[in-house]
């Protein structure tokens, strides 16, 4: 059916309607007209009716007692009018007709009548004319007040009939107002109900045409829309939708959303969707989605609000975006920042270790310019001081003089050429030029010689080699270096304590490496500083007077860390020193002093 023939035929049934409504009020009235003019014709006869009844039957009694008693009238018609009598009587003195004669004041000669009803009906069983005098006796007040009550009935009754008739011509006419009054109202009805008729016309087809414009904005929208009621079931299904999950709109149309596509039967989905339709709008974003016929997932954002009739919600809508190619975007220019962040990081460190670098060399050359303009300067010194006593004292030296003042010069030359030797060890070492022939070597026998040469050197026999139990320590590392790292550690010792205490050398065994302990009495803790101690150049403050460049240590770590060992200070009680070398022990085919004894030796 057609819009317009739907808009005549809600028209047509309400006009019906009240046309009917006014022909049924119209007939009303008719109606009401007769049953007014019937109320006058017969309300006279109702109670005159039975008064006159009852007077009739009495007086035809009178006439057949008369008549029977000289024979004219037979004992049944007799018995006949007596009944008909008493019926009468019956009918007057019962009911509302009672209460009437009561109000019309004959109750009185209706109760005497009643009363003498068994004389009167035996006198009338046998009626002679004797009787008839009694007869009529009895029955004259009955008549009389019959007549009364006749005439003041029919006067009653007209005053009530005509007060009954004003009354009923009144409402009548109220009836008729209020019959127009609803028949304007009807009219006036009429004209308004044709004005919204008008009115939701114009606002019918203005809601068409919003109506086809959203269906327009939703048809051409780059967004999926969809639309769902309180069930869940959907009810809008645009065409991105349609492109997004592969699904018609005939098909999606009616069918519960889980249904059409596991995407929105997701736990975080089904969540959403519940907080819309209790009035939250929600927004959730980068969701993944696997198409069926897709290798890689989509990316969604997915915003619910509800959709509201009123106060009350009937709904809620779904926007669906495809943002894959903005998340791959995003993920592209994350991954170029964090790889500039990386490039920018691992510049900042090169700069950071350039410029720590920078800065070590520069204090490298600082100390190093320090260390060589005092310890160069002394040797020199000494060279310079015994050649001007010499030269000065030429003519007055004896031989003996001469040899002494050789030897200091010697001595210092030999001093600056150990300086020099050692720099050049340290700067081939920076460089990488040094190279590590590990073999078995002897660490027992490697450290008495060069006790044995400290001793020679320094004539002090204050220091005490400690073997293991069953054998001399057997190191897989470079003889060379190793004695370069022991006579530091030795010459160490003898320099920094005291001449008269002892110095300690003991050998131990740690997971497959030999370590090799030097200890001697200590200066105080706060004369060097133990993170320092290893770094080239360094210097305590209990160094003054005695000579060295720092780097002695700096060498023996270094040479000890390329052979796969390490030189720590580690921790002893206050006032000792305990310095120690540690190396990789020697494989089990490797050469091995068998058969010493557990012994100490003084050297």
């Amino acid at each position: 059916m057609s819009r317009r023939a739907r808009a005549l035929l809600g028209v047509a049934l309400p006009v019906s309607a009240i046309v009917i409504f006014v022909v049924l009020l119209a007939f009303s009235l008719m109606r009401l007209s007769d049953i007014e003019r019937d109320m006058r014709i017969e309300a006279t006869q109702n109670m005159l009716w039975v008064i006159s009844r009852a007077h009739i039957s009495s007086l035809q009694l009178g006439e057949a007692v008369a008549g029977s008693a000289v024979g004219e009238v037979e004992r049944v018609q007799m018995e006949l009018r007596y009944n008909v009598f008493l019926s009468r009587l019956a009918l007057l003195d019962d009911g509302p007709q009672r209460r009437r004669m009561e109000t019309l004041g004959a109750t009185a000669a209706l109760d005497a009548l009643r009363a003498s009803l068994p004389e009167l009906g035996a006198l009338v069983m046998n009626a002679r004319p004797e009787v008839v005098p009694r007869i009529k006796s009895l029955l004259l007040p009955y008549h009389a007040a019959l007549t009364e009550a006749a005439n003041k009935a029919m006067v009653a009754e007209w005053d009530d009939l005509g007060a009954t008739l004003d009354a009923t011509r009144k409402q009548l006419w109220q009836i008729i107002i209020s019959m127009v009054g609803i028949s304007l109202a009807g009219a006036v009805l009429c004209i308004h109900f044709l004005l919204a008729i008008r009115d939701a016309r114009q606002r019918t087809r203005l809601l068409d045409k919003e109506k086809a414009f959203s269906e327009l904005l939703i048809g051409s929208s780059g967004e999926g829309i969809v639309a769902v009621d309180l069930e869940r079931r959907c009810t809008v299904w645009n065409e991105a939708a349609e492109r997004l999950f592969d699904i018609g709109v005939e098909r999606a149309t009616g069918a519960m959303l889980g249904d059409l596509s596991g995407f929105f039967a997701v736990g975080r989905m089904e969540e959403a969707i519940s907080n819309a339709l209790q009035g939250q709008a929600v927004a959730l974003f980068d969701q993944p989605f696997f198409p069926l016929r897709q290798p890689e997932p989509l990316y969604l954002d997915l915003r619910c609000f509800p959709l509201r009739d009123g106060q009350r919600i009937i709904g809620t809508i779904l926007l669906v975006s495809d943002v894959t190619e903005r998340r791959a975007s995003q993920q592209e220019i994350a991954n170029h920042r964090d790889h500039l962040e990386q490039l920018v990081q691992a510049r900042t460190q090169e700069l950071d270790a350039a410029l720590t670098r920078e800065r070590a060399t520069a204090e490298l050359y600082r100390n190093f310019g320090t260390m060589i303009s005092h310890q160069f300067r002394t040797p020199l010194a000494l060279v310079d001081s015994a050649l001007q006593r010499l030269m000065r004292r030429h003519d007055r030296l004896i031989p003996g003089e001469v040899i002494e003042r050789g030897e200091e010069a010697r001595g210092a030359i030999a001093r600056l050429v150990r300086l020099v030797e050692t720099t050049l060890d340290a700067a081939r070492l920076d460089a990488g030029q040094i190279e590590v022939r590990s073999q078995a070597c002897d660490l027992g026998h490697l450290v008495g010689e060069i006790c044995s040469r400290l001793t020679d050197d320094t004539g002090s026999g204050r220091m005490t080699i400690t073997l293991p139990d069953d054998s001399s320590p057997i190191a897989f590392c470079d003889p060379v270096h190793a004695e370069h790292i022991l006579t530091n550690l030795l010459s160490n010792a003898v320099k920094y304590s005291p001449e008269t205490t002892p110095i300690t050398i003991t050998f131990a065994s740690h997971d497959a490496q030999i370590e090799c302990v030097v200890t001697n009495v200590g200066i105080q803790e706060d004369s060097f500083n133990r993170e320092a101690l290893f770094e080239r150049y360094y210097r305590g403050s209990n160094t003054e007077g005695r000579p060295g460049i720092g780097v002695g240590l700096y060498m023996a770590r270094a040479l000890a860390r390329l052979q796969g060992g390490d030189v720590q200070l580690q921790d002893s009680s206050p006032g000792m020193v305990r310095m120690a070398m540690l190396l990789p022990s020697a494989a089990s085919g490797s050469a091995s002093v068998a058969g010493m004894a557990p012994r100490e030796e003084l050297v």
